[in-house]
């Protein structure tokens, strides 16, 4: 799992409003870094990491904004919340697919031949299942980039914390 990011200048003595810009920058910055590996994974593990590390990410930032939840105004914060919850429960699916697949795989040694090939049939089901949400994921993703989400979530935060 990825490190959380420090968040650069940042001080005790920060106006609430001032740190609420930088901690969600920083958390956003963070959460967009993984488009890339998450979108064009160079194998099936990069992926699952580049997921994982992705869906920490978003929960990071929900946490933030949840924390600076008084710093916006209702509505706009409602749905920039509603936008990382979406993405966050896209990541979740597929991590959580993920997981039990390798979970399956490590239960299938020791086991008998007849065991291994129910779990092998199992597996290559779910797989189906995580191609799919895949796809869903990555749906997920263009879509907030076609409404614009990087950019009304930057001027977002900078329009009340600047």
């Amino acid at each position: 799992m990825a490190k959380a990011r420090e968040i650069r200048g940042l001080s005790c003595d920060e106006p609430f409003r001032s740190a609420a810009g930088k901690i969600l920058w920083t958390r956003f910055e963070e959460l967009m870094s993984f488009r890339e590996q998450v979108l064009k994974p160079v194998d099936a593990r990069a992926a699952e990491e580049a997921v994982h590390d992705m869906r920490v990410a978003s929960r990071r930032l929900r946490a933030s904004l949840e924390v600076f939840v008084d710093v916006f105004p209702r509505a706009g914060f409602r749905n920039m919340l509603r936008s990382v919850k979406d993405l966050a429960d896209t990541l979740g699916e597929v991590r959580d697919i993920d997981v039990l697949v390798d979970r399956l795989r490590a239960s299938r040694k020791g086991k008998a031949s007849t065991q291994r090939q129910a779990l092998d049939s199992l597996i290559a089901e779910i797989e189906g299942n995580r191609d799919t949400a895949r796809a869903r994921l990555k749906t997920t993703i263009e879509n907030l980039e076609q409404r614009d989400f990087p950019r009304r979530f930057a001027l977002f935060v900078a329009r009340e914390t600047v």
